[in-house]
Protein backbone atom coordinates (compact mmCIF):
# COMPACT_ATOMS: atom_id res chain seq x y z
CA UNK A 1 0.00 0.00 0.00
CA UNK A 2 1.09 3.56 -0.71
CA UNK A 3 1.16 5.80 2.35
CA UNK A 4 0.08 9.37 1.63
CA UNK A 5 1.49 12.48 3.32
CA UNK A 6 1.39 16.23 2.82
CA UNK A 7 5.18 16.41 3.03
CA UNK A 8 8.14 14.03 3.21
CA UNK A 9 11.46 14.94 4.82
CA UNK A 10 14.39 12.71 3.86
CA UNK A 11 16.86 12.59 6.73
CA UNK A 12 16.37 12.78 10.50
CA UNK A 13 19.42 14.81 11.37
CA UNK A 14 18.96 18.17 13.04
CA UNK A 15 18.05 19.98 9.81
CA UNK A 16 15.46 17.43 8.75
CA UNK A 17 14.09 17.39 12.29
CA UNK A 18 13.78 21.18 12.35
CA UNK A 19 11.97 21.21 9.00
CA UNK A 20 9.62 18.45 10.15
CA UNK A 21 8.92 20.35 13.38
CA UNK A 22 7.97 23.49 11.46
CA UNK A 23 5.91 21.58 8.87
CA UNK A 24 3.94 19.75 11.56
CA UNK A 25 3.47 23.01 13.45
CA UNK A 26 1.80 24.39 10.33
CA UNK A 27 -0.57 21.42 10.30
CA UNK A 28 0.97 19.31 7.52
CA UNK A 29 0.84 15.54 7.80
CA UNK A 30 4.59 14.93 7.66
CA UNK A 31 6.76 11.82 7.31
CA UNK A 32 10.45 11.84 8.24
CA UNK A 33 12.26 9.02 6.44
CA UNK A 34 15.64 8.08 7.91
CA UNK A 35 17.92 5.44 6.39
CA UNK A 36 19.32 4.45 9.82
CA UNK A 37 18.32 6.23 13.03
CA UNK A 38 17.87 9.86 13.97
CA UNK A 39 21.03 11.95 14.49
CA UNK A 40 23.19 9.04 13.29
CA UNK A 41 25.23 11.04 10.76
CA UNK A 42 26.76 14.50 10.86
CA UNK A 43 24.39 15.61 13.63
CA UNK A 44 25.50 12.93 16.06
CA UNK A 45 29.10 14.02 15.55
CA UNK A 46 28.42 17.76 15.61
CA UNK A 47 30.62 19.97 17.76
CA UNK A 48 27.45 21.82 18.75
CA UNK A 49 28.75 25.40 18.76
CA UNK A 50 26.10 28.09 19.08
CA UNK A 51 27.92 31.20 17.90
CA UNK A 52 27.07 34.02 15.54
CA UNK A 53 30.37 35.24 14.10
CA UNK A 54 30.55 34.61 10.37
CA UNK A 55 32.08 36.58 7.53
CA UNK A 56 28.74 36.30 5.67
CA UNK A 57 25.96 38.41 7.19
CA UNK A 58 23.27 35.98 5.98
CA UNK A 59 24.81 33.20 8.07
CA UNK A 60 25.08 35.47 11.10
CA UNK A 61 21.41 36.34 10.67
CA UNK A 62 20.47 32.64 10.64
CA UNK A 63 22.52 31.85 13.72
CA UNK A 64 21.35 34.91 15.67
CA UNK A 65 17.71 34.13 14.94
CA UNK A 66 18.30 30.50 15.93
CA UNK A 67 19.85 31.61 19.22
CA UNK A 68 17.33 34.33 20.04
CA UNK A 69 14.11 32.55 19.01
CA UNK A 70 15.06 28.96 19.83
CA UNK A 71 18.20 27.98 21.78
CA UNK A 72 17.74 30.72 24.38
CA UNK A 73 14.05 29.88 24.95
CA UNK A 74 14.05 26.21 24.00
CA UNK A 75 11.54 24.75 26.45
CA UNK A 76 8.96 27.41 25.66
CA UNK A 77 9.48 27.37 21.89
CA UNK A 78 10.09 23.68 21.14
CA UNK A 79 9.81 21.68 24.35
CA UNK A 80 12.26 19.18 25.73
CA UNK A 81 15.93 19.97 26.08
CA UNK A 82 18.65 21.26 23.75
CA UNK A 83 21.47 21.31 26.32
CA UNK A 84 22.45 24.93 25.66
CA UNK A 85 25.36 26.13 27.81
CA UNK A 86 26.32 29.80 27.76
CA UNK A 87 30.12 29.93 27.87
CA UNK A 88 30.81 32.98 25.72
CA UNK A 89 32.58 32.75 22.37
CA UNK A 90 35.83 34.19 21.00
CA UNK A 91 36.68 34.52 17.31
CA UNK A 92 40.44 34.98 17.06
CA UNK A 93 41.60 36.36 13.71
CA UNK A 94 45.02 36.78 12.19
CA UNK A 95 46.59 40.22 12.61
CA UNK A 96 46.28 40.89 8.88
CA UNK A 97 42.52 40.27 9.18
CA UNK A 98 41.86 42.89 11.87
CA UNK A 99 39.96 45.13 9.44
CA UNK A 100 37.81 42.16 8.37
CA UNK A 101 37.16 41.20 11.99
CA UNK A 102 35.96 44.74 12.71
CA UNK A 103 33.84 44.83 9.55
CA UNK A 104 32.14 41.56 10.41
CA UNK A 105 31.46 42.64 13.99
CA UNK A 106 29.92 45.88 12.70
CA UNK A 107 27.65 43.89 10.37
CA UNK A 108 26.65 41.60 13.23
CA UNK A 109 25.90 44.51 15.56
CA UNK A 110 23.55 45.90 12.89
CA UNK A 111 21.64 42.61 13.01
CA UNK A 112 21.34 42.95 16.78
CA UNK A 113 24.01 40.49 17.93
CA UNK A 114 25.65 41.19 21.28
CA UNK A 115 29.24 41.23 20.05
CA UNK A 116 32.27 43.49 20.22
CA UNK A 117 35.93 43.66 19.31
CA UNK A 118 38.06 43.29 22.43
CA UNK A 119 41.80 43.69 22.97
CA UNK A 120 44.19 41.02 24.17
CA UNK A 121 44.24 42.77 27.56
CA UNK A 122 40.50 42.19 27.81
CA UNK A 123 40.90 38.58 26.66
CA UNK A 124 43.48 37.96 29.40
CA UNK A 125 41.26 39.59 32.01
CA UNK A 126 38.29 37.42 31.03
CA UNK A 127 40.21 34.19 30.44
CA UNK A 128 43.65 34.26 32.14
CA UNK A 129 44.65 30.79 30.93
CA UNK A 130 44.67 31.83 27.26
CA UNK A 131 47.95 33.00 25.73
CA UNK A 132 47.52 36.08 23.56
CA UNK A 133 50.92 36.73 21.98
CA UNK A 134 49.82 35.72 18.46
CA UNK A 135 46.98 38.23 17.97
CA UNK A 136 45.93 41.74 18.96
CA UNK A 137 42.12 41.63 18.91
CA UNK A 138 39.26 39.15 19.02
CA UNK A 139 35.50 39.24 18.56
CA UNK A 140 33.65 38.36 21.76
CA UNK A 141 30.05 37.15 22.10
CA UNK A 142 29.14 36.77 25.79
CA UNK A 143 25.75 35.17 25.01
CA UNK A 144 27.07 32.30 22.87
CA UNK A 145 28.18 28.80 23.80
CA UNK A 146 27.25 25.30 22.76
CA UNK A 147 24.36 22.84 22.85
CA UNK A 148 23.77 19.11 22.46
CA UNK A 149 22.97 18.25 18.85
CA UNK A 150 21.33 14.91 19.61
CA UNK A 151 19.10 16.38 22.35
CA UNK A 152 18.18 19.21 20.00
CA UNK A 153 17.24 16.79 17.21
CA UNK A 154 15.20 14.56 19.47
CA UNK A 155 13.34 17.56 20.91
CA UNK A 156 12.43 18.71 17.40
CA UNK A 157 11.29 15.21 16.47
CA UNK A 158 9.28 14.66 19.66
CA UNK A 159 7.47 17.95 19.17
CA UNK A 160 6.84 17.16 15.49
CA UNK A 161 5.34 13.81 16.49
CA UNK A 162 3.11 15.51 19.04
CA UNK A 163 1.80 17.56 16.12
CA UNK A 164 1.12 14.47 14.04
CA UNK A 165 4.41 13.79 12.22
CA UNK A 166 5.64 10.22 11.71
CA UNK A 167 9.30 9.21 12.05
CA UNK A 168 10.18 6.05 10.10
CA UNK A 169 13.70 4.81 10.79
CA UNK A 170 15.76 2.21 8.92
CA UNK A 171 13.92 3.40 5.82
CA UNK A 172 16.20 4.13 2.86
CA UNK A 173 14.83 6.08 -0.10
CA UNK A 174 15.50 4.10 -3.29
CA UNK A 175 13.59 6.14 -5.90
CA UNK A 176 11.94 9.53 -6.32
CA UNK A 177 8.82 9.67 -8.47
CA UNK A 178 8.05 12.52 -10.85
CA UNK A 179 5.08 13.36 -13.03
CA UNK A 180 4.56 16.44 -15.18
CA UNK A 181 7.62 18.21 -13.79
CA UNK A 182 6.54 17.72 -10.17
CA UNK A 183 7.60 15.31 -7.47
CA UNK A 184 4.87 12.84 -6.51
CA UNK A 185 6.49 10.62 -3.91
CA UNK A 186 9.25 8.15 -3.13
CA UNK A 187 9.98 4.45 -2.99
CA UNK A 188 11.80 3.11 0.06
CA UNK A 189 12.95 -0.11 1.65
CA UNK A 190 9.73 0.13 3.69
CA UNK A 191 7.31 0.73 0.86
CA UNK A 192 5.83 3.51 -1.23
CA UNK A 193 5.11 7.03 -0.01
CA UNK A 194 3.08 9.64 -1.88
CA UNK A 195 3.50 13.39 -1.36
CA UNK A 196 3.61 16.60 -3.44
CA UNK A 197 6.44 17.94 -1.25
CA UNK A 198 9.79 16.20 -0.71
CA UNK A 199 12.68 17.86 1.15
CA UNK A 200 16.18 16.44 0.76
CA UNK A 201 17.91 16.89 4.14
CA UNK A 202 20.05 13.78 3.79
CA UNK A 203 23.41 15.22 4.91
CA UNK A 204 26.33 13.42 3.24
CA UNK A 205 23.77 11.31 1.33
CA UNK A 206 22.09 14.38 -0.20
CA UNK A 207 23.95 14.21 -3.51
CA UNK A 208 22.83 10.61 -4.01
CA UNK A 209 19.25 11.40 -3.01
CA UNK A 210 19.12 14.35 -5.41
CA UNK A 211 20.45 12.15 -8.22
CA UNK A 212 17.38 9.92 -7.79
CA UNK A 213 15.39 12.94 -8.95
CA UNK A 214 17.79 13.64 -11.82
CA UNK A 215 19.36 16.63 -10.05
CA UNK A 216 23.12 17.09 -9.73
CA UNK A 217 23.99 18.85 -6.48
CA UNK A 218 27.62 20.04 -6.33
CA UNK A 219 28.65 18.65 -3.00
CA UNK A 220 31.10 16.04 -1.80
CA UNK A 221 31.42 14.30 1.52
CA UNK A 222 33.61 16.08 4.06
CA UNK A 223 35.20 14.08 6.87
CA UNK A 224 36.10 15.82 10.12
CA UNK A 225 38.01 14.52 13.15
CA UNK A 226 37.06 15.71 16.65
CA UNK A 227 38.84 14.95 19.93
CA UNK A 228 37.61 14.98 23.52
CA UNK A 229 40.42 15.80 25.95
CA UNK A 230 40.42 15.55 29.72
CA UNK A 231 40.20 18.99 31.26
CA UNK A 232 43.31 19.81 33.33
CA UNK A 233 42.32 20.32 36.98
CA UNK A 234 44.15 23.66 37.16
CA UNK A 235 42.49 25.06 34.04
CA UNK A 236 40.19 27.99 34.75
CA UNK A 237 37.18 29.32 32.88
CA UNK A 238 37.41 29.53 29.09
CA UNK A 239 34.87 30.07 26.30
CA UNK A 240 34.12 28.40 23.02
CA UNK A 241 36.88 29.54 20.65
CA UNK A 242 37.48 29.54 16.92
CA UNK A 243 41.13 30.38 16.41
CA UNK A 244 42.18 31.14 12.85
CA UNK A 245 45.75 31.85 13.95
CA UNK A 246 46.42 28.28 15.07
CA UNK A 247 43.73 26.78 12.78
CA UNK A 248 41.61 25.01 15.35
CA UNK A 249 38.55 25.40 17.55
CA UNK A 250 37.73 24.21 21.04
CA UNK A 251 35.15 24.55 23.79
CA UNK A 252 34.30 23.13 27.20
CA UNK A 253 32.37 19.87 27.26
CA UNK A 254 30.68 19.85 30.62
CA UNK A 255 33.05 20.28 33.54
CA UNK A 256 35.45 17.41 32.84
CA UNK A 257 36.26 17.51 29.11
CA UNK A 258 37.35 19.77 26.26
CA UNK A 259 36.10 19.29 22.70
CA UNK A 260 38.70 20.29 20.11
CA UNK A 261 39.26 19.97 16.37
CA UNK A 262 41.42 21.37 13.60
CA UNK A 263 40.43 23.39 10.56
CA UNK A 264 42.78 21.59 8.15
CA UNK A 265 43.39 18.01 7.01
CA UNK A 266 39.67 17.41 6.54
CA UNK A 267 39.20 14.70 3.92
CA UNK A 268 36.95 14.92 0.87
CA UNK A 269 35.11 12.38 -1.21
CA UNK A 270 34.83 9.39 1.11
CA UNK A 271 31.69 7.27 0.85
CA UNK A 272 28.92 8.65 3.08
CA UNK A 273 28.74 5.35 4.96
CA UNK A 274 32.48 4.63 5.05
CA UNK A 275 33.14 2.32 7.93
CA UNK A 276 36.64 3.57 8.69
CA UNK A 277 36.28 5.73 11.78
CA UNK A 278 40.02 6.23 12.21
CA UNK A 279 41.21 9.86 12.34
CA UNK A 280 43.95 11.03 10.01
CA UNK A 281 47.34 9.87 11.35
CA UNK A 282 48.66 13.32 12.30
CA UNK A 283 45.37 14.73 13.64
CA UNK A 284 45.96 14.48 17.36
CA UNK A 285 49.63 15.49 17.32
CA UNK A 286 48.92 18.57 15.19
CA UNK A 287 45.91 19.51 17.30
CA UNK A 288 47.82 19.37 20.59
CA UNK A 289 50.80 21.25 19.10
CA UNK A 290 48.39 23.99 18.03
CA UNK A 291 46.38 24.16 21.25
CA UNK A 292 49.36 24.53 23.58
CA UNK A 293 50.13 27.78 21.76
CA UNK A 294 46.84 29.17 23.05
CA UNK A 295 46.23 27.11 26.20
CA UNK A 296 49.55 25.87 27.68
CA UNK A 297 47.81 23.88 30.41
CA UNK A 298 46.57 21.49 27.74
CA UNK A 299 49.92 19.72 28.26
CA UNK A 300 48.46 18.51 31.58
CA UNK A 301 45.59 16.90 29.69
CA UNK A 302 45.09 13.49 28.15
CA UNK A 303 42.99 11.97 25.41
CA UNK A 304 39.49 10.81 26.31
CA UNK A 305 38.26 9.82 22.84
CA UNK A 306 38.18 10.72 19.14
CA UNK A 307 35.29 10.54 16.72
CA UNK A 308 34.99 10.96 12.95
CA UNK A 309 32.00 12.71 11.40
CA UNK A 310 30.87 13.30 7.81
CA UNK A 311 28.78 16.01 6.21
CA UNK A 312 28.21 17.32 2.70
CA UNK A 313 30.30 20.33 1.66
CA UNK A 314 29.68 22.65 -1.30
CA UNK A 315 32.24 24.52 -3.44
CA UNK A 316 31.78 27.75 -1.46
CA UNK A 317 31.44 25.91 1.88
CA UNK A 318 27.96 27.39 2.38
CA UNK A 319 24.65 25.58 2.73
CA UNK A 320 21.89 25.10 0.16
CA UNK A 321 18.39 26.09 1.32
CA UNK A 322 16.33 26.15 -1.81
CA UNK A 323 13.71 24.92 -4.20
CA UNK A 324 14.70 23.30 -7.49
CA UNK A 325 13.41 23.16 -11.06
CA UNK A 326 11.49 20.03 -10.04
CA UNK A 327 8.23 21.22 -8.56
CA UNK A 328 7.83 20.30 -4.90
CA UNK A 329 11.42 19.08 -4.49
CA UNK A 330 13.54 21.10 -2.05
CA UNK A 331 17.13 21.03 -0.82
CA UNK A 332 18.40 21.62 2.71
CA UNK A 333 21.85 20.17 2.39
CA UNK A 334 25.52 20.90 1.72
CA UNK A 335 25.60 22.31 5.23
CA UNK A 336 29.40 22.31 5.26
CA UNK A 337 29.73 21.96 9.02
CA UNK A 338 27.41 24.86 9.91
CA UNK A 339 24.05 23.08 9.95
CA UNK A 340 23.53 22.63 13.68
CA UNK A 341 23.61 26.23 14.86
CA UNK A 342 21.53 27.44 11.90
CA UNK A 343 18.99 24.60 11.92
CA UNK A 344 16.14 26.23 13.89
CA UNK A 345 15.90 29.40 11.78
CA UNK A 346 16.83 27.60 8.56
CA UNK A 347 14.07 25.06 9.15
CA UNK A 348 11.52 27.81 9.80
CA UNK A 349 12.62 29.72 6.70
CA UNK A 350 12.54 26.61 4.51
CA UNK A 351 8.97 25.84 5.56
CA UNK A 352 7.94 29.44 4.82
CA UNK A 353 9.55 29.13 1.39
CA UNK A 354 7.69 25.87 0.74
CA UNK A 355 4.28 26.93 2.02
CA UNK A 356 4.21 30.69 1.56
CA UNK A 357 6.57 31.20 -1.37
CA UNK A 358 8.74 33.65 0.57
CA UNK A 359 10.64 33.10 3.82
CA UNK A 360 9.91 35.63 6.56
CA UNK A 361 12.07 34.40 9.44
CA UNK A 362 15.35 34.94 7.56
CA UNK A 363 16.00 35.72 3.90
CA UNK A 364 17.59 32.48 2.67
CA UNK A 365 17.71 33.51 -1.00
CA UNK A 366 21.55 33.84 -0.89
CA UNK A 367 21.64 30.07 -0.28
CA UNK A 368 19.64 29.27 -3.44
CA UNK A 369 20.66 26.20 -5.42
CA UNK A 370 20.83 28.17 -8.67
CA UNK A 371 23.85 30.17 -7.48
CA UNK A 372 26.16 27.42 -8.70
CA UNK A 373 24.77 27.50 -12.25
CA UNK A 374 24.81 31.31 -12.11
CA UNK A 375 28.49 31.29 -11.11
CA UNK A 376 27.63 33.40 -8.04
CA UNK A 377 29.27 31.50 -5.23
CA UNK A 378 28.83 33.02 -1.80
CA UNK A 379 31.67 35.11 -0.42
CA UNK A 380 31.81 36.89 2.90
CA UNK A 381 31.41 40.66 2.97
CA UNK A 382 34.69 40.68 4.90
CA UNK A 383 35.91 37.25 3.95
CA UNK A 384 38.44 35.23 5.91
CA UNK A 385 38.65 32.56 3.20
CA UNK A 386 37.47 28.98 3.48
CA UNK A 387 37.38 27.55 6.99
CA UNK A 388 37.91 23.90 6.04
CA UNK A 389 41.23 23.16 4.36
Amino acid sequence: MTQTYDAIVIGAGVMGASIAFHLAERGLKTAILERTVSAAGATGHSSGLVRMHYDLAAESHLTFTSYKNYFNVWKDRVGGECGFQQTGFLQIAKREHEDKLRGNVTNQQKIGINTSVISVDEVRRLFPDLLTEHFDYAAYEPDSGYADATLTTNSFLDSAKRNGATLIQNCEVTAIHVSGGNVTGVSTTKGEFSSPIVINAAGPWAKHVASLAGIDVPLVTWTHDVAFLHRPPTLGKFPAVIDDVINCYFRPEGSALILAAGEDESLRGEAPDAEDQTPTPTFLEKLIDAMVQRMPKIEESGLHSVHVGRDGITPDQRAIYSGTDLGGFYLACGLSGTGFKTSPAAGASMVELILDGTPKTVDISPFRFSRFAEGKLLEGEYGYGHIWK
